[in-house]
């Protein structure tokens, strides 16, 4: 079998489960040295609220969010660090559109999502016009490879440039470009809710989304992205 990245051949004994299910395995593993490049994100001294590595409770970003949002208990989880091995997966996958690539970090997101099934999972959208440019919606895609469920109840009816092309400044001015699907807005109230990002930098679009859930009273409302 081949890594999923790098598409080097991957030598190892495999185990009962992979002998059983080779046609799975082909796509959905990293090689260890393309593995390695990946840096988990540690859970000791960071922000509470967005697990920015820090030695205070909260992060400047965070205070801002809570000055904001002040009846949201904001609780925001990621698997791995924003570094220059996964800018580059992520452009990779997300902008030139390797849509192999969502099968890289399965394992990690079974394992993590495995913890999370009381949840109603949400991801964040991509708008029309950004669909029909790339082709998918990457957090769909991430989801869908791990064959974690997912319900489609927020819609985003704004266009924009890509934040990446965006200042920090000009991301926290952003206007709301969500909105909640009359299913949604029925379905999440009073429910434990999980809305899913592919990349947390300011927070600004993960707020966008959770504040169109808040306004229809889910029971819990938590946030996750691959990375941070």
């Amino acid at each position: 079998m081949k890594c999923n990245y790098c598409k080097q051949t991957i030598t190892r004994n495999l185990t009962m489960k992979e002998i059983f299910l080779p046609k799975k395995i082909l796509s959905e593993q990293l090689c260890s040295r393309c593995a390695k490049k990946f840096q988990l994100l540690e859970k000791k001294e960071s922000c509470q609220g967005c697990q920015r590595q820090t030695k205070k409770a909260y992060c400047n970003d965070c205070l801002r969010w809570q000055q904001l949002y002040p009846n949201y208990d904001f609780h925001h989880e990621a698997l791995f660090s924003y570094n220059q091995a996964m800018q580059e997966w992520f452009e990779e996958y997300k902008f030139k559109g390797n849509y192999q690539l969502r099968y890289s970090f399965v394992s990690f997101l079974q394992s993590y999502f495995k913890q999370k099934k009381e949840f109603i999972v949400i991801p964040l959208p991509i708008s029309k016009e950004r669909m029909n440019v790339r082709g998918f919606n990457q957090v769909e895609g991430l989801l869908g490879a791990a064959g974690i469920t997912y319900q489609p109840y927020l819609v985003r009816f704004a266009d924009g440039v890509s934040q990446v092309t965006k200042t920090r400044n000009e991301r926290l001015q952003l206007t709301q470009p969500f909105e909640l699907t009359k299913e949604g807005q029925k379905a999440v109230s009073n429910q434990n809710i999980l809305l899913v990002d592919d990349i947390y930098t300011t927070g600004r679009t993960i707020f966008h989304g959770a504040q169109v859930i808040l306004e229809n009273h889910p029971a819990k409302l938590y946030t996750f992205s691959l990375a941070r």
